[in-house]
């Protein structure tokens, strides 16, 4: 078995998209040759967390936590002062100010010295053959390019999302980071060993010149441990429509809420079929939509509820970011709704990443973003003719390239392939 350190500060018990990735390849990656050790962040913050997916780490898994810079060092300069000033109140307003400056890549920034030598310990002790990195966070890669100068040991780092800022509402860069973080990303690349993204898109808009010949493209994808068994659909006079995930200026199911309130307004009577179900961000936008009486919200729930909830829709709606993300990306959810095996409906581009997977493995159909009138019809027709008059039959065979244990296979593959064919640091 070779050695591989996970460098991933988003893994349980922090709740985040970003976390079930490197979450699943480290529970598949001894099947396929490879132990890992995970370095990620030491006691994250309470409100980004959820303890229960530490019940979903597989048994055995070694994690190392290194703390902040700020959180390991604000409490201790603040105790000098303590017959002075409160220090706790002291060591609270020393990290928010530093971490408010220390922001380049981003704001975890300050984790990579604390990461960085925790991890050279960790070598010494026992040799790692490879280093696989995940970001965002971008400070994620940055450990593992300066650990790998240190050690010499290669590395290869994971798009989930991409680097340069997409101009989108939710991805907001400082000036700083819009000027120093084009360097970083060129020296991390011209490190690296390897790459990985999650679409071919991604890949294509990396700076081809600096990437070295290793290149992957792995998605994401859904675990069958996730959906053991088919849940009963909702009854025949009932169309449940359900979304999981965020809400964010550019990002979530305003498009769905639109499509809602017309056909409340047309007051189409099969609207009395529908039952939408919303799970991951605060009430609210339902009633202010006026369709709170058709519209559950049931705020953040934990992993394992949403996949109930997926399991026992009759559709599962999926929105995409705008801006590049709309073309070039696939969210996480769209594999975990695939893998529930209900029908699902889209509101993304015609040329897009996600267009092209939903026609490659069936059982779906797509508006365009922002056509709340396509959408509204597509409704009006589930209400008054249930999901079999629109969606066709899943592709079983498709569909089983996205297990996550066929996707951590390929990812074996690539960390065979930067140990087999490194390429040196520059």
């Amino acid at each position: 078995m070779r050695k591989v350190l996970v460098i991933a500060y988003l893994y349980p018990p922090i709740f985040n998209s970003g976390t079930r990735r490197s979450l699943e390849f480290v529970n598949h990656l001894p099947d396929h040759g490879w132990t890992p050790t995970v370095l990620t962040v030491d006691s994250p913050d309470p409100k980004d967390c959820d303890a229960s997916l530490l019940d979903e780490v597989r048994p055995g898994t070694r994690i190392e936590r290194a703390p902040l810079w700020t959180r390991h060092m604000a409490p201790r300069i603040a105790a000098k002062f303590a017959s002075v000033i409160d220090p706790q109140r002291l060591a609270g307003a020393i990290e928010w100010r530093v971490r408010r400056f220390w922001n380049v890549p981003d704001e975890c920034a300050s984790w990579i010295p604390m990461a960085v030598e925790h991890a050279v310990r960790l070598h010494a002790a026992e040799p790692f053959d490879a280093i696989y990195a995940t970001g965002w966070p971008w400070s994620s890669f940055l450990v593992a390019e300066k650990l790998s100068r240190r050690i010499g040991v290669p590395f290869v780092i994971d798009y989930r999302d991409l680097w340069k800022p997409a101009e989108v509402e939710w991805d907001k860069t400082t000036w700083l980071q819009r000027r120093l973080n084009p360097g970083l990303e060129r020296r991390v690349l011209r490190a690296a060993s390897g790459v990985i993204a999650t679409t071919e898109s991604f890949l294509g808009l990396l700076p081809q010149e600096l990437l070295p010949k290793n290149r992957f493209f792995i998605t994401n994808g859904f675990d069958e441990d996730d959906f053991p068994a088919a849940a009963p659909a909702p009854a025949d006079d009932q169309v449940r429509i359900v979304y999981t995930g965020v809400w964010r200026p550019g990002y979530g199911p305003d498009d769905l809420y639109a499509a809602v309130r017309l056909l409340k307004e047309r007051g189409l009577s099969s609207l009395a079929r529908l039952n939408i179900v919303v799970a991951g961000y605060a009430p609210g936008p339902a009633r202010e939509y006026g369709i709170d009486d058709i519209v559950e919200e049931r705020g953040r729930v934990q992993h394992a509820e949403a996949t109930a909830l997926m399991s026992g829709a009759s559709v599962l709606y999926l929105p995409v970011s705008k801006g590049v993300y709309e073309h070039a990306s696939m969210p996480g959810k769209l594999f975990e709704y695939l893998g529930s095996g209900r029908p699902i409906l889209a509101s993304a581009q015609p040329v897009s990443e996600v267009a092209k997977t939903l026609t490659q493995v069936g059982g779906a159909c797509r508006a365009d973003p922002g056509d709340v009138e396509a959408l509204a019809d597509i409704l009006a027709r589930l209400c008054e003719s249930g999901p079999a008059s629109i969606f066709s039959p899943r592709i079983p065979s498709e569909l089983a390239m996205y297990t996550r244990a066929n996707l951590t296979g390929k990812l074996a593959l690539a960390l065979d392939a930067i140990v087999q064919h490194p390429r040196s640091a520059a």
